[in-house]
């Protein structure tokens, strides 16, 4: 089932490895406009309890109503970076498996007013978020050149982000952008050629992290994650850029790895101790068959993990 054109990405895939018993509490870290999380709901018995977490209060509203004939569906408005507070508050721990799909649902991408796509001209706001204190357009306005040139290189892995970085500073000191169309711009006047559209991707990507403190938030909550899982539980993660991916694989590496010892040295003086296996190792990708009909997951990578 598809909600304002947006189709989950990997769903089935995703499912079929997280539910492994029809009893337990599932959680979905990530419920957006509902997909994963209906699937989620279908395959659980009513004895079973799920929990979905969302900040962005529209979609909130749309995937509350769209689950609303599940009567052990629970939702709760914060960032999976609370994760764990939330599940103790609501004694729902131990938990059998934990979803979370990182990309950005359709209902943002597409909604002008969100200020993600440098395709459509918005406010230059870019919170999942509403109540986070700080749109897209402060810190562009307020950050020192040095520091929007790190955010572009690191978050946006861009190569042209000292050029970049210059002409923002150079324009915003005279007049302080306010929306997605001056951004966009602004990036077209820096970079020019073959490389400009995927500039613009790598720049819109960089401040939206930046903004919604993505890694951030990813990096405490995946251990916090697995500490909430059952032995046997099982934890799921579709990432879709290099920087979301190769935090999760360190993450389940170190989780699945024994002993840490140089392997030049003859023996184990490490204390590390072996807390998961991989269920999914090496990542598994979209169909061609699924990329055609949802050009938006051709990124997508699924990896999973299964608590000792």
């Amino acid at each position: 089932m598809t909600v304002f054109g947006h189709i989950p990405v990997l769903l089935h895939d995703a499912v079929n490895l997280l539910i492994t018993s029809p009893e337990g509490v599932y959680v979905d870290a990530t419920s957006g406009l509902g997909g994963h999380t209906e699937e989620m709901a279908k395959r659980v018995s009513y004895h079973a309890r799920l929990v979905a977490f969302e900040v962005d209060p529209d979609a909130l509203t749309i995937s509350s109503q769209r689950l609303n004939k599940f009567s052990n569906v629970e939702f709760i408005q914060r960032n999976f970076r609370y994760l764990k507070v939330e599940l103790t508050r609501l004694n729902a721990l131990p938990v059998r498996g934990i979803l979370f799909d990182l990309g950005l649902s359709s209902l943002e991408i597409d909604n002008p007013a969100k200020g993600f796509s440098f395709t459509r001209e918005g406010p230059l706001d870019m919170r999942m978020d509403p109540t986070l204190p700080e749109s897209a357009a402060h810190l562009i306005n307020t950050a020192t050149e040095e520091r929007l040139k790190e955010i572009i290189r690191t978050y946006g892995e861009e190569r042209f982000a000292g050029r970049i970085a210059r002409t923002i500073a150079e324009t915003r000191d005279k007049v302080p952008l306010q929306s997605t169309r001056d951004l966009e711009s602004l990036v077209r006047q820096a970079v020019h050629g073959p490389h400009q559209v995927k500039s613009l991707a790598r720049v819109f990507q960089a401040f939206r992290i930046a903004v919604n403190r993505e890694l951030e938030a990813l990096e405490k909550a995946l251990p916090d994650a697995f500490e909430c899982l059952e032995p046997g539980g099982r934890l799921v993660v579709i990432s879709y850029h290099s920087l979301e991916d190769r935090l999760v694989k360190s993450c389940f590496k170190d989780l699945c790895t024994d002993c840490v010892c140089p392997p030049d040295q003859p023996v184990c003086t490490c204390t590390h101790v072996q807390k998961a296996r991989y269920i999914q190792k090496k990542a598994l990708i979209p169909t061609e068959d699924e990329i055609r009909s949802n050009p938006r997951s051709r990124s997508a990578r699924l990896r999973c993990i299964e608590k000792l």
